[in-house]
């Protein structure tokens, strides 16, 4: 009677277990679709170097250009530079800061809050660049902050955490007050930075993770200390460009193109090895999402799929727009990629 009952089961979950299996990930399906937008069809700028996603809004940050947004409800486009509506009526003598509008036009990062969106931008010259806010619902929906005395001119990255901002520069980490919108302080090399250049910023419960020209700095909360990583440490680049967390790992991209994965039961770095042709292009943002590391690369991008482990890439062959690709977002109907020759939305359907 047991061994019915065995074959019995058996049967059973031979004809029926497509049915109820866990889905198993496979690669894109090809030929793939994409949605392309350029300065044509409304963008401010032709190379798009940040993006954001905050419902039916998508930012796009422009080299010069300044922002663009595109409400996908309502198919409107609407630029955002240093100069536009309201006028500003008294001129205060700093012609390079506009009031109610962008800092500057080189929008290098977009990050949305609950009921605003921060804008960082990077300044060439001697004055110009910083941080905005975006306040939809104020008559006055923009709002400009100081450098803090230069030291957030050319900003790389942006981090909302709770009351605080951080705000990543050139010259090291700034701390904001989001309620008195005050700087509060400011971090270096001298204070345990791995490097001045800031480039990356991962807000987590216990730590801060931030990426460097100098490796990878970890900011305790409650000791108020620092860690670097770096060679020692594995980390084989230089040079850090991106934190990303995926489940419960992080994972850090280089410039030099190598990705690096962080072991907290050694407190190490460990360097991953892709089976994409794109693997030594130089890694400039990584997306998680859809079970899916979305890495963009400056030769196109890498795709990983975590639960079968396999990679793909994708490059102008497949369709985007250059495989130039500064950044890349997800809204709800696939993925945006910020490339050297505007943006290139992949469609991916559920």
């Amino acid at each position: 009677m047991r061994h019915l009952f065995l074959i019995f089961f058996l049967l059973l979950t031979f004809i029926f277990y497509p049915f109820w299996a866990p889905s198993i990930s496979a690669p894109l399906k090809r030929p793939l679709s994409f949605h392309h937008m350029t300065p044509k069809d409304g963008l401010s700028g032709h190379m798009v170097i940040s993006l954001a996603v905050q419902g039916e809004e998508i930012w796009f940050g422009t080299y010069e250009g300044g922002a663009t947004l595109f409400d996908r409800s309502r198919k409107i486009y609407s630029h955002h530079t240093t100069k536009g509506e309201p006028v500003v009526k008294s001129d205060d003598g700093e012609s390079i800061r506009w009031k109610n509008h962008l800092s500057y036009n080189h929008v290098s990062v977009i990050v949305p809050d609950a009921d605003r969106i921060w804008f960082g931008t990077y300044f060439y010259g001697f004055g110009g660049g910083g941080i905005s806010y975006y306040h939809p619902k104020r008559t006055s929906p923009w709002k400009t902050f100081t450098t803090n005395d230069g030291r957030a001119k050319k900003v790389n990255a942006i981090g909302v955490d709770g009351d605080s901002l951080w705000v990543g520069s050139e010259k090291g980490l700034s701390l904001l007050d989001r309620k008195t919108e005050e700087w509060k302080r400011f971090y270096s090399t001298r204070d345990g930075l791995s490097g001045n250049f800031v480039n990356s910023i991962l807000v987590q419960p216990d730590f801060l993770w931030i990426g460097t020209n100098g490796g990878v700095s970890r900011f305790s909360r409650e000791r108020k200390t620092w860690k670097a990583y770096s060679q020692p440490e594995g980390l084989t680049e230089r040079e850090i460009k991106s934190l990303v967390k995926i489940g419960g790992k992080i994972w850090a991209g280089g410039t030099g193109g190598n990705l690096f994965e962080y072991d907290a039961a050694s407190d190490r770095w460990k360097r991953l090895d892709p089976t994409d042709p794109l693997k030594t292009g130089g890694i400039q943002s990584i997306l998680h999402a859809r079970e899916k590391v979305f890495v963009s690369r400056e030769n196109g991008v890498s795709i990983h799929d975590l639960r079968t482990g396999q990679w793909e890439s994708l490059t102008t062959t497949d369709g985007l727009l250059g495989n130039n690709v500064f950044c890349v977002a997800e809204d709800t109907n696939g993925i945006w990629f910020g490339t050297d020759k505007g943006a290139s939305q992949l469609i991916i359907k559920p």
